[in-house]
């Protein structure tokens, strides 16, 4: 499945600059949404959302005129016990079923409600986001609920999700078993589909064969991160030219084997991104932040 190496845990937590990313943190502080977004958490109850507008929600619903539409919002929520399970977890579904039913009147007021939701080890992460068309007409937000490709990397412990507009292909295995004869032989429809859209299947089988002839170590041929990050950072130019953002991810779990230590899971992807699609998607496990001893979450 994916390269084993052995390993004691040593936690080192992602950092994102708000500054640069944007103006809010969420999901705590692993995504940043920028300004003309405004963010409500649902990480609480239902009388927690009932009776807690966080301050910059508040402000930007008076400024639109639109507590009341929130507030008939919130209540439809609270009432119905649909919207949530028997965990008392969120439904996603029947929580964006109610949230359409207001979404007219807060676009009436240049206002776009989504809800979001982020998967990772530590747990799921749910918020609502309302977007101020004024201020981030262009923002798209990257873990819409109702945008989700149903691409998916399965780790150890989560299941990443991703988006429309994501290509996503996985560099499964170690190289001399399997690795590049997958890479050769099985390319994935959302990545095909974009190759041939944008023009760029010769741009896309050159970068293939440099992961196969570059990318892997000199004696037991295992990928190598470094290598790869070195082939992804000289290819992306001529993808970007024609709109395609290209990034290699990386995500490295600890699997204990109790007093006997434990060995590190990596697991390696790369991920296709169309701007017109995704103008200000970035990758949730961005190898170029990472290293194979970091424990992403």
């Amino acid at each position: 499945l994916t390269e084993i190496s052995l390993s004691f845990p040593t936690a080192v937590m992602p950092t994102v600059d708000s500054d640069e990313l944007g103006s809010t943190q969420v999901a705590k502080g692993k995504h940043v949404v920028p300004e003309g977004v405004v963010v409500e958490e649902l990480d609480g109850s239902k009388k927690k959302l009932a009776e807690i507008c966080p301050p910059p929600l508040a402000q930007l619903l008076a400024e639109k005129n639109l507590r009341m539409v929130y507030d008939k919002m919130v209540q439809a929520i609270v009432k119905e016990s649909n919207t949530r399970n028997v965990f008392g977890m969120w439904k996603d579904e029947e929580f964006v079923s109610i949230v359409d039913l207001f979404r007219d009147e807060f676009a009436e007021q240049g206002v776009k409600v989504v809800l979001c939701k982020r998967k990772s080890g530590s747990g799921t992460f749910r918020w609502l986001e309302f977007i101020n068309v004024d201020v981030a007409s262009n923002y798209v937000p990257q873990f819409d609920v109702e945008n989700h490709s149903g691409q998916v990397v399965k780790t150890i412990y989560t299941t990443l999700e991703f988006p429309y507009g994501v290509a996503v292909e996985q560099l499964r295995g170690n190289c001399c078993r399997d690795g590049t004869k997958k890479l050769k032989e099985k390319m994935p429809i959302y990545v095909e589909k974009m190759m041939e859209e944008k023009d760029l299947m010769t741009e896309y089988d050159s970068l293939i064969d440099a992961f196969v002839k570059e990318g892997v170590g000199s004696r037991f041929k295992n990928w190598k991160i470094d290598k790869l990050k070195a082939i992804v950072d000289r290819h992306s130019p001529v993808f970007e030219q024609k709109g395609v953002a290209l990034f290699l991810s990386l995500k490295s779990e600890y699997v204990s084997h109790g007093q006997h230590g434990g060995h590190y899971e990596h697991f390696r992807w790369l991920e296709f991104v169309d701007r017109s699609l995704q103008p200000n998607y970035y990758p949730q496990r961005d190898a170029a932040t990472n290293s194979e001893k970091c424990i992403i979450s």
